[in-house]
Parts: structure tokens; C-alpha cells; sequence
């Protein structure tokens, strides 16, 4: 991973003091509309070392990762990074001034140059450029980012795509490099993702669920690939994961980071015990805990589905009849085929009442069953028929307005404000698994729901059984990917 691990300088500043320590953070605090979210945070990172930072739903995880990466300022405190040659230092709250220093102001890019990258919980490839472009597009010192030399048409693209096509090679994508981001595994677009923040020049990488939604031939991979950066490159990581897949961590992590109250506790991983893999989420077990019937089918291309039938709501009448439905990204066939990759059409029928899981690999086409649902991608035949009155549709990238505060995106939706004391904060300070619940508080109640990992963000507080059950009486299809060890 030699042509992607080739990291910048950073500008000169002063020189780095401690050896091994690149980045420490003194006294950040941060609030959102008077809420402390981050309060009085001390943290030590060094080269090399895996850290977990775990802490419930809206504990701030992902407002500490967006400070430690510039993407958020902190209120208060001291940030100083120093994985390159040479150390910066960024003391809160910054004067006024500080915004137009060119060189080192407080932002993700100057962070970028310092050595640090960070991935999202949603992977934010460029779904219209090709695998190449995406990690091109990242590499450092481009001769497009001088505008003098844009305008004058300098660039270096041979060595920029040479990068680019030698990563892909190492990540097993050879001969994908003129795929589109969209036309890939959700697990091959986290490792592109990955390797496009080292392609930037991160040293330190901050990653937000990078195991969330995959399959375990796509865990594996991305476990392959982190364990790689570590053990030859002495890349240092600081990883958010669902309690699902810690699991999957424990042989790589050196250290954890527990937030919770706003306080973050370090301690040493020899003084953890994290479990082992979890064969199933608890929000599946508790359905099939609850349920008077479970009923499993094997479905083409390693999907199945898994029929829960709660109490007497159950009544064998169709809610959603799917017949002979093929649809295509492009010339690419991704839902209708049989076993064989032959086009056969593809036929599911969900009865009233019922909570039909569909787990499936990454790359199965469960992403394009529900665009189909949407409209957003037109069927090349088939049909798509519901009896109910109403259908609610919530996809696993859904997104609400970050402007708005959560009264106001409850009253775009169906007027009424769910019972939350996050009322007056806005969309963009809240957690991934804050609005996650939003997002399914906002549902249709009695309406058929069709969902795309819904409780992906959720952590166990979330009493997932319950809700369907109060919530979704008519009939509900959840689309997972495969969650068992098998």
C-alpha cells in the first residue's frame, strides 16, 4: 500500500516534542442550544495505537471525531495535532482573525494536510466517477489546486491515476477502475472511502461505523485492510462502531475511549473484555423472542427471508405483492436473478400483519429494490403492488433538513412532534442514532413500512420490538444485510 500511504508535510511551524504523540486534545467542550455535549474532554492519541470510542446514542461520538477532523469548532480548549514532521497548535475559543489565516486556520482541510482523515457512516463516494477518479481526486499537491496552474491547464493525471489504479489493485479491485461509485458493494466502497483518505496523506484515520451494514465478506475485507494500514504502515485509528460488530474489533483494538455525560474515560484494552461476534442484532431477537411464529425461506443469490408473526394481527392476505420484477443500474442486471445470474424476475409477497425481514449480501440489490420503491429507479418489468391505505418508505441514507430545528422537520412530515426533549435543537447537531430515531418516530403509524436498516444507528437502548409492534400493525419488509457468523 506504499503509493497510497505517502503522506505531505505540513507547513513549518514548530517541531513535534513527544515522540509518538500525534494529537492531544485538552479541556474541549462543546454545547448545542445549551446542552453540553462534550464536556472538559482530555485525550492522548499515539502512533500506531487503535483506539474505540463507544458510548451510547448521543453520548457526542461523532461531534468529538467532527472536532478532532475540523469540522466542527469546540466551544473551548486545546487541539494539538502533530502526525507530520512539524506540530500546530489550536487553542478555543480562536479570535475573530483566525478565520481569514490562509495556512492554519481551524478547518477540515488545514486538519487533512496535518496528517488526519476521517470516513462518514454514510460513505460520500462520487457516485458518477469511476473507482480511479474517486481516489485521484484525493491525492495531494495536484497542480489543479494552484489556480494560476489550472487556468494555464497543468496537471499531472498519469501520476495522479497511477495512485489511484495501484490502490484499487491492493484493495482487490483490479479491473473495477472504471466502475462508478454507485456500481459497487456497499462493503468495496467503504475500502475505496478508506483508501481515499490515505491516498490525502492521513496518518491518522477517524473512522464513523466503517463495519455499519456489511455483510461478513465485507467485514472481513475492511478488517484486512485496517489490520494492513496498522501493522506495515503505523497508521493510527480512532474507530466509532455499533456495539454488532465491536465483536469483530477486538484483536485490533489497543485502547478505548468511553464517552458518556459529555466525560471521556481512557482505558487500557488489556482491562476490556469485549464479546465476541453477535450472531444476530438484538432488535432481530427480540421480534423472533416476541413472536408467535418464525418462518425462514431461502431466497436466490444467498438472500433469505425471515417471516415474524406476531399475536392475531396475522391474516393471510397479501399487503405487498412484488411479481417477475428485474431491474437494472445501466446494462447491470442487480434484482431478478436466479442463482445462476440468469434474469428470471424476482416475486416476494408480505401478508398483513407480518414483519418480513430480507437479509441478503452487500451487492444483492437490496440498495436497488428501494430506490425502486422510491421511483427513483424505474423497474424493467414486473410489478410493485400494495393494499394500504398508506406506505411509509424510510431508505438507510435518509436524510433530513440539517437547517431545521427537530419541531420543524416533525411538521414537514405529518404535523405532529414526537415525544422528544430534542424539540428546540437543530438537525445537524444531533447524533447518527438521534436521527436515526427521529427519522422512524416521524413514520406513518399503521401504514405498511418498507425499510432499509432501519435500526442501523440504534444502539440496544432502542426498544426496536416494541416499537414495530405499536407502531407498524399492517404489515412491514425490512432489507438487512447478512448479520449471521455463518
Amino acid at each position: 500500500m506504499q503509493a497510497f500511504a505517502d503522506t505531505i508535510e505540513s507547513p513549518q511551524l514548530q517541531p513535534a516534542t513527544e515522540a509518538g504523540v500525534v494529537l492531544r486534545a485538552e479541556g474541549l467542550r462543546k454545547s448545542f442550544g445549551g446542552q453540553v455535549v462534550i464536556d472538559g474532554v482530555d485525550a492522548e492519541l499515539r502512533r500506531g495505537e487503535v483506539v474505540l470510542l463507544e458510548g451510547e446514542n448521543g453520548s457526542g461520538k461523532t461531534t468529538l471525531i467532527n472536532i478532532l477532523t475540523g469540522n466542527l469548532h469546540p466551544d473551548s480548549g486545546t487541539i494539538t495535532l502533530s502526525a507530520n514532521a512539524n506540530q500546530v497548535q489550536f487553542r478555543f475559543p480562536q479570535r475573530w482573525i483566525s478565520r481569514f489565516n490562509p495556512i492554519n486556520r481551524f478547518a477540515a482541510d488545514t486538519v487533512a494536510r496535518h496528517g488526519f482523515g476521517r470516513t462518514w457512516q454514510d460513505v460520500r463516494l462520487f457516485d458518477s466517477m469511476t473507482l480511479r477518479d474517486n481516489i485521484a481526486v484525493a491525492v495531494p499537491n495536484q497542480a489543479g489546486e494552484n489556480p494560476l496552474f489550472a487556468l494555464m491547464g497543468f496537471r499531472n493525471e498519469t501520476s495522479e491515476r497511477h495512485i489511484a489504479e495501484d490502490t484499487l489493485k491492493q484493495l482487490g479491485l483490479e479491473g473495477r477502475e472504471q466502475s462508478s461509485g454507485e456500481m459497487i458493494s456497499l462493503g468495496q466502497s467503504k475500502r475505496v472511502a478508506i483508501a481515499r483518505a490515505v491516498a490525502a496523506g492521513a496518518k491518522v484515520l477517524l473512522l464513523d461505523e466503517p463495519l455499519a451494514g456489511l455483510d461478513r465478506k465485507g467485514v472481513d475485507d475492511v478488517l484486512a485492510m485496517l489490520a494492513e494500514l496498522v501493522e506495515k504502515h503505523q497508521v493510527t485509528l480512532v474507530i466509532v462502531e455499533h456495539a454488532l460488530n465491536q465483536g469483530h474489533l477486538k484483536n485490533l483494538i489497543t485502547s478505548h475511549w468511553h464517552l458518556e455525560n459529555g466525560k471521556l474515560t481512557v482505558v487500557p484494552s488489556a482491562n476490556v473484555k469485549i464479546s465476541g461476534v453477535l450472531e444476530q442484532p438484538h432488535w432481530f431477537q427480540m421480534l423472533a423472542d416476541a413472536a408467535d411464529e418464525v418462518i425462514t425461506e431461502a431466497l436466490p443469490r444467498g438472500a433469505k427471508l425471515t417471516r415474524i408473526r406476531i399475536d392475531d394481527r396475522y391474516e393471510d392476505l397479501p399487503i405487498l405483492e412484488i411479481k417477475d420484477l428485474v431491474v437494472k443500474r445501466g446494462n447491470r442486471t442487480v434484482v431478478g436473478l436466479d442463482n445462476d445470474g440468469n434474469e428470471c424476475g424476482f416475486d416476494l409477497t408480505i401478508n398483513r400483519g407480518e414483519i418480513g425481514v430480507l437479509l441478503a449480501p452487500n451487492g444483492w440489490g437490496k440498495s436497488t429494490l428501494i430506490d425502486t420503491f422510491c421511483c427513483l429507479l424505474a423497474a424493467e418489468k414486473g410489478t410493485i403492488e400494495h393494499h394500504a391505505n398508506e406506505v411509509s418508505i424510510l431508505r438507510s441514507s435518509s436524510e433530513l433538513f440539517p437547517s431545521l430545528a427537530v419541531k420543524d422537520a416533525a411538521a414537514l412530515f405529518r404535523g405532529e412532534l414526537p415525544q422528544t426533549s430534542l424539540s428546540e435543537r437543530r438537525i445537524s447537531s444531533l447524533s447518527g442514532g438521534e436521527r436515526q430515531s427521529l427519522c422512524l418516530q416521524m413514520l406513518m403509524p399503521r401504514s405498511l413500512w418498507i425499510l432499509d436498516e432501519p435500526f442501523l444507528q440504534l444502539d440496544e437502548t432502542f426498544p426496536a420490538s416494541e416499537f414495530l409492534c405499536t407502531n407498524c400493525a399492517n404489515g412491514c419488509l425490512i432489507l438487512c444485510p447478512q448479520f449471521t457468523t455463518d
